[in-house]
């Protein structure tokens, strides 16, 4: 065998970069990231946030219910809109949303590709 093979003698195969199935999300970790979206210092209002039109498809032809949350989950993708209260500079929250967001994420185990953050409103 070459030094570049994987599998190496043992034969054992390494683990998939990628999982294969989508993580699995509850209301309640959407509830919880939401919450925690709200106490950021600066953030005024949370919006619902418009999925994609793939993502709505996709959810049609599954047959997920619709949530209450205002956050979109489009795949692995948050997506949060917020209004700012126009005393913290808007990037500075935005960024402190992304972090709590993904922190929140974490101590749930999911595994977010991205997160989102638009900005609908200052002050």
């Amino acid at each position: 065998m070459s030094d570049t093979d994987d599998t190496r003698e043992t034969g054992t195969q390494l683990p998939a970069a990628v999982p294969s199935e989508p993580p699995t999300w509850s209301a309640a970790a959407l509830a919880a990231i939401e919450a925690v979206v709200l106490e950021v210092p600066g953030v005024a209002d949370l919006f619902r946030a418009r999925p994609t039109v793939q993502s709505a498809v996709t959810a049609i032809r599954v047959g997920v219910t619709p949530t209450v949350s205002r956050l979109v989950l489009d795949g692995a993708v948050l997506r949060i809109v917020i209004g700012t209260d126009g005393f913290a500079p808007a990037p500075a929250v935005a960024r402190a949303v992304h972090d709590a967001a993904l922190d929140e994420a974490a101590r749930h185990r999911l595994v977010l590709s991205r997160v989102d953050v638009r900005i609908a409103r200052i002050g």
